[in-house]
Formats: structure tokens, sequence, C-alpha cells
């Protein structure tokens, strides 16, 4: 990489092509550590290049990968389906892997994680104004009339 004076680094064509040839590694279903030990770097490093090949695709394309994943998860999903509902144990793990990796590219649990975060903290908040007004109450009583 080479430094650009005021807004960092930018990528050269060098890097770039290391990027994207992580990215197809991870896109053939190899893991960080294999990309890392392919391209002889740690896994940090190994998942900054996919995630920075990630970066340089247009929205539109992005969304076509995406489209193309989820077809394959489908695809392994109705492969195992029957043998998981039958009491097939590897087959349910599977099943199970499978959903877990589908609702991870949806971005559900993400979607799941941040409501439940905001509805803890409106809790939390609601609960210290409620706390407020019963101190006030208790410090400036109203006189009964």
């Amino acid at each position: 990489m080479t430094q650009n004076s005021k807004s960092g680094y930018i990528r050269t064509e060098e890097q770039a092509l290391i990027d994207t040839e992580a990215l197809r590694m991870r896109s053939s279903g190899l893991g960080y550590r294999a990309i890392a030990r392919a391209q002889g770097v740690d896994i940090s490093t190994a998942h900054r290049r996919v995630s920075r090949a990630l970066g340089e695709i247009p929205r539109a394309v992005a969304e076509e990968y995406r489209l193309i994943e989820l077809d394959r998860l489908d695809a392994l999903q109705v492969s195992v389906w029957d043998k998981a509902l039958s009491g097939d144990y590897k087959a349910a793990r599977m099943v199970l892997d499978i959903m877990t990796r589908r609702a991870k590219l949806l971005g559900l649990d993400k979607i799941y994680e941040e409501h439940h975060e905001l509805s803890a903290e409106w809790l939390d908040q609601e609960i210290a104004k409620l706390e407020k007004q019963i101190r006030e109450a208790e410090a400036n009583p109203e006189p009964l009339d």
C-alpha cells in the first residue's frame, strides 16, 4: 500500500488483486484461517483483505452475490431437510448451521440484537425518569388542600 498524505492509505493495483483473490477463496468456501495460510498472512489480515474487496463491489453486484449465496444455502438445506426431519442428528445440525448462516447473511440476528439493545436502553431511561420523579416528589411533597 502507498500512503496518501491526508486521506490515509490508498490501495495499489497489486493489493487490489491480492484482496480480490482473498475474496475469491472466501467465496469458494475457504475460511479465514485457510486464506491466511494460503496468502502467508495472519487471520486478521485475511479478514481485512476480504472486507476491502467486498467494500469495492458496487451495491447491485453485492446484492446479486448475496442472492446467489442464499440460493446455495437453500439448495444445501433442501438436500438434507428430509434426513433432519427424520431424526438424523448430523443432518439436523447441518440444517441449523445453514439457518444460522442465512440469518447472518440477511442480517436477521443483527436486527434482533439492535432492537433488543434499543428496548433495554429505552427501558433503562424510563426507569431513570421514574426514579427521578419519585425523588423529586419525596423531596417536595405537595401540600394537601
